[in-house]
């Protein structure tokens, strides 16, 4: 009962809240296996109820009754995709922040053909707290990581004046780090890529449930007590009394994972604005076999321009098409803002 779920009018806007297309093949629905959609939104507020940021973590969790066993799929932010009723393309993360968790669910489905009903929602503060009251996590920090780690916590600590601030890291190596530690640890990717970065935040949230797994009865109660607060869910008390009796106990601490997009099926355009070009249709089968343990027929879904495999060409437009249809927040790159056609390029990209 103390979790966020009855306190978010949840709307769609208009222009996006379309009938859902008409298809030959169902969806797949697999007995003992739950799809939620977590969503992390760097708001960096302290009130939960503020949900309708950029989703920069979009991860779908797997929970598989019947293997035991809990999976990760890491959905790229910078991925262009279609709006319901839209003919423009977006970067995915824009969709929480234009129509909140329920137009992010429906625009994750129909790029992915996933049935996908729930979310969770956890801002930058709710994480760090969570994180704390599990007794923090254990994480292995590179020199590079070392580095922008501990940039990143001056910036934070000086953000957050009113908060305890947190030590920056003086060795590399395997080590405990406190909730603001790990949540930046999760977030830094000014020293590699986004691609990294999934990573990074998979590895947390493995070492979140080691540490909650680890611990004994009395601290479990207590960090379900001051942890359900910081989350906004869709997720109905019984369902999470259910999920909390009858499966957590049953798993065997197994996470396995996934990240989207997949080499080979995308490509990195870098042009006005860096995004995410992508064979959906060639992705949608691997992530069914991952998610489900087997394929599926499915309808496919549109192409996207410029993407492997994609029948529709790049057009000399895309650039300004894109530029007037992204939201000022998705970090265009100045550097990559050129009137010279020959400082565009194209490059094969790889999931890292």
């Amino acid at each position: 009962n103390k979790i966020n779920n009855d306190n978010f009018v949840e709307t769609v806007p208009e222009e996006y809240n379309v009938p859902t297309e008409s298809m030959v093949h169902e969806i797949p629905t697999v007995e003992g296996v739950t799809n939620i959609l977590l969503l992390g939104v760097d708001n960096r507020d302290k009130s939960v109820a503020s949900v309708k940021e950029r989703s920069d973590s979009m991860i779908i969790l797997t929970i598989d009754e019947k293997a035991k066993k809990f999976k990760l799929t890491s959905l790229q932010r910078d991925m262009m995709v279609y709006f319901p009723g839209s003919d423009n393309l977006h970067k995915l993360n824009s969709a929480n922040a234009e129509g909140g968790p329920q137009l992010a669910m429906r625009v994750v489905n129909d790029t992915f053909r996933l049935n996908i009903d729930k979310y969770v929602i956890v801002n930058m503060l709710g994480m760090e707290q969570i994180i704390e009251l599990v007794g923090g996590v254990t994480v292995d920090v590179s020199a590079d990581e070392l580095k922008a780690l501990n940039a990143e916590l001056a910036m934070i600590n000086l953000t957050f004046k009113n908060t305890e601030p947190a030590a920056v890291l003086a060795d590399t190596g395997i080590q405990k780090l406190n909730g603001r530690q790990a949540a930046t640890y999760a977030r830094i990717r000014q020293n590699d890529d986004d691609y990294h970065r999934m990573g990074r935040q998979r590895e947390v949230l493995q070492a979140m449930f080691s540490s909650f797994m680890k611990a004994d009865l009395n601290t479990k109660t207590k960090v379900l007590n001051a942890g359900l607060p910081l989350i906004t869910t869709n997720i109905k008390d019984d369902e999470i009394l259910k999920m909390g009796l009858d499966v957590l106990p049953m798993m065997n601490g197994t996470i396995e994972q996934l990240q989207i997009p997949i080499a080979g099926d995308f490509r990195e355009y870098s042009g006005a604005i860096w995004m995410n070009l992508c064979d959906y249709n060639a992705m949608i089968p691997k992530m069914q076999q991952f998610i489900y343990g087997k394929a599926y027929d499915f309808d496919p879904v549109r192409e996207i321009p410029g993407a492997p495999n994609s029948s529709i060409a790049l057009p000399s437009s895309f650039e300004k098409k894109v530029l007037e249809t992204a939201k000022p927040d998705e970090s265009i790159d100045p550097a990559l803002t050129s009137t010279d056609p020959s400082a565009s390029t194209e490059t094969s990209g790889s999931a890292g």
